[in-house]
């Protein structure tokens, strides 16, 4: 068993834990996109950065094992900065049609950007198009919206 100690409360986790492990564990929610305790860790999505004492930058939860003595942050300063950077970068190209998606308000993207997101962006420039693709007879390209012209606001 490691001792560690995050967002001021000590914890012993069994060896190999990672700090995702330890923050369920203790009931503590980091935000993420990527993590699921029965896949193998991608690490790719990077929402779930935290600050760890002595460390450079932050580290993702989901991929950082737990070491004796680590002391880890979630809600620092650093940490949302780091998941507020994330998420704007998530949202650059997203499209706009979230009222008529296809997960109807089920969408942990739409649930984390009320959270960690900005209510304006920085950019000006017109978000990429994606032509509408051929998917057979049975679905129509028009029933999936447009994403040409749009801004970012």
């Amino acid at each position: 068993m490691l001792e560690l100690e995050i967002d001021g409360r000590k914890l012993e986790v069994a060896d190999g834990s990672t700090i995702m492990d330890a923050a369920n564990q203790a009931g503590i929610y980091v935000p993420h996109f990527c993590y699921h305790r029965k896949l193998s860790i991608a690490a790719n999505c990077r929402m779930c950065l935290v600050e760890v004492e002595k460390a450079p930058k932050p580290l993702p939860a989901c991929a950082t094992p737990v070491t004796k003595g680590m002391k880890v942050s979630t809600h620092s300063e650093q940490a949302i900065t780091a998941q507020k950077g994330v998420m704007e970068f998530l949202l650059i190209n997203h499209p706009l049609d979230c009222p008529i998606c296809d997960e109807g308000g089920e969408c942990q993207l739409q649930d984390l950007a009320v959270g960690y997101g900005a209510s304006g962006s920085r950019y000006a420039e017109m978000k990429r198009v994606v032509n509408n693709k051929n998917l057979g007879p049975l679905m129509h390209s028009s029933a999936r919206p447009s994403t040409r012209n749009c801004r970012v606001t």
